[in-house]
């Protein structure tokens, strides 16, 4: 050949070690995992909270959307149960979780939005979190090691 060997030594070669699958789980992917699971629980745990000792939650008389409570509860508990599913689901590297993932992180990114008169720290750590996981999940969600 033209070229001899040194057109197929050193990267040329190896250049296929890249698509080589991964004996390690991406940590974008364990933090997707771990942030869904930590927020299912806030939502749990504000559901309950609205639920059953609705003295907790603060109601601001000048917001913009106002909600009942026993509604907001059982909605928060669904959506908690929801999201747990869908981290255990991320950390088995299961296709439907990833989607659910990233569909259930931009809705409970608005629903923070609308409590945000409500609760403002809480709605701002929660709509960064739901980003965070929107990302890992479309980016480096099927970086998980089988096992």
């Amino acid at each position: 050949s033209p070229l001899g060997d040194a057109g197929l030594t050193g990267d040329m070669m190896n250049s296929n070690d890249e698509t080589a699958p991964s004996n390690k789980t991406s940590g974008w992917v364990i933090f997707a995992g771990v942030f869904a699971g930590i927020a299912s629980l806030g939502n749990l745990l504000f559901g309950l909270t609205a639920l059953f000792n609705d003295d907790w939650v603060v109601l601001a008389r000048t917001t913009l959307i106002s909600f009942d409570l026993t509604t907001v509860g059982v909605t928060f508990l669904i959506f908690g149960l929801l999201q747990l599913f869908i981290a255990l689901g991320i950390f088995n590297g299961d296709l439907w979780a990833r989607v659910l993932g990233i569909a259930w992180a931009a809705l409970n990114l608005m629903a923070q939005m609308s409590f945000m008169s409500l609760y403002p720290q809480w709605s701002w750590m929660l709509i960064i979190i739901n980003g965070l996981i929107i990302y890992a999940l479309a980016v480096h969600g099927d970086e998980v090691a089988s096992f």
